[in-house]
C-alpha cells in the first residue's frame, strides 16, 4: 500500500486529549503538594503511591507495547511539565518503583554510566527522556515568557525589549525542533514498535538535537530571569536540574552526542545523501 503525503510528513499521532488533560491536572496537583512544604521521604513515598493509584505506573506494560506509547507520552510530558519528583520514564520502562524516587530532585549529579538493561528497554528509556526533555523545556519557556511580561525595567516590561524577544524566539525554535524529532520517534514506537528499524536513527537524531536545545533553553531562560532563576524558592531550577540529568542520561544511552552524530552520518552516506536518508526516516516501515 502506498503512503499518502500525510502518512509520510506527519510524524505525530493523535494523543487522547482526555488522557493528556487528566495527567496534566494530576501531576500539577501532586507537584503543588510536594513543593508546598519541606521535602521528606514520607512525602516522596506518598507521591509515588498517588501515581500508582492513578494508574500511571501501569501505562506502559512493556517497552514494545505499541498501543500504549501515546498514553505513556502524555503522562511523561505532564510529569516533566509539572516537575513532579517521580522519575516516570524509569518507572514506566523498568517498573522499579524505588529507583523512581531515589534521586534528590534538588541536586544535580552527573551520571557516570548508562544503566545496564536490554536494548529494547534502553531504547524505550531514551525515548522517554526525549519526551520528558521537551515537556520540561516547554515549561521553562512558558515560565520565562510570563516572567518577562510581568517584570519591568526602565518603565516597561522586559518582554518589550528586542534582545529579550530574540533570545526567547531562539529558545522556542530549539524546542520546536526537539519536539518534532521526539514526536517522530514516538510515532515510530507507536506504529512499528520500539525495535523498529528506524528507531535507532531517530533516537540518535533526537539526542543530537536535544543536546543543543537543552544548552540553549537553559542559558536563555536563566539569562532572562537573572539571578532569581537559580534560587531554590523559584520554580525555574526544578526544570533546569531535570533537563541536565535527563539530557546527560540520554547521551549515555546513545553513546554520546558525537557517536550518535557519526552514526547519522554513516546512515546518510549509505543512503546516498542527507535528503534521501531524512525522507527514508520519515517514511513508515509498513508503506511502499
Amino acid at each position: 500500500m502506498s503512503a499518502t503525503p500525510q502518512d509520510r510528513l506527519s510524524p505525530a499521532l493523535a494523543i487522547d486529549p482526555m488522557v493528556a488533560d487528566a495527567a496534566a491536572r494530576a501531576f500539577d496537583d501532586l507537584a503543588a503538594r510536594w513543593f508546598a512544604g519541606e521535602p521528606s521521604a514520607e512525602k516522596r513515598n506518598a507521591l509515588l503511591q498517588a501515581v500508582i493509584e492513578l494508574g500511571f505506573a501501569d501505562a506502559l506494560p512493556a517497552a514494545d507495547a505499541r498501543e500504549a506509547w501515546l498514553d505513556a507520552a502524555a503522562i511523561l510530558r505532564a510529569q516533566a511539565r509539572a516537575a513532579a519528583p517521580v522519575d516516570m520514564a524509569r518507572l514506566l520502562v523498568t517498573g522499579d518503583r524505588a529507583a523512581s524516587i531515589a534521586y534528590d530532585p534538588g541536586r544535580y549529579a552527573c551520571p557516570s554510566a548508562a544503566p545496564a538493561m536490554a536494548d529494547d528497554k534502553a531504547a524505550a528509556l531514551a525515548l522517554g527522556r526525549c519526551l520528558q526533555i521537551t515537556g520540561a523545556m516547554d515549561a521553562a519557556l512558558e515560565l520565562s515568557v510570563q516572567y518577562v511580561q510581568d517584570r519591568k525595567q526602565f518603565g516597561r516590561p522586559l518582554a518589550k525589549f528586542q534582545a529579550i524577544q530574540h533570545s526567547l524566539a531562539i529558545a522556542a525554535e530549539e524546542i520546536a525542533v526537539c519536539t518534532v524529532l521526539s514526536d517522530l520517534a514516538l510515532a515510530c514506537a507507536a506504529r512499528e514498535g520500539i525495535a523498529g528499524a528506524r528507531m535507532p536513527a531517530l533516537l540518535d537524531a533526537a539526542a543530537v538535537v536535544a543536546d543543543r536545545a537543552v544548552d540553549v533553553v537553559y542559558d536563555v531562560c536563566h539569562q532572562v530571569h537573572g539571578a532569581i532563576g537559580f534560587t531554590r524558592e523559584y520554580a525555574l531550577h526544578r526544570y533546569s536540574l531535570d533537563l541536565l540529568r535527563w539530557r546527560d542520561e540520554l547521551q549515555l544511552l546513545r553513546g554520546g552526542e558525537l557517536r550518535a552524530a557519526e552514526r547519522l552520518g554513516d546512515r546518510a552516506l549509505a543512503a546516498g545523501g542527507v535528503w534521501r536518508a531524512v525522507t527514508t526516516l520519515m517514511k513508515p516501515e509498513n508503506t511502499a
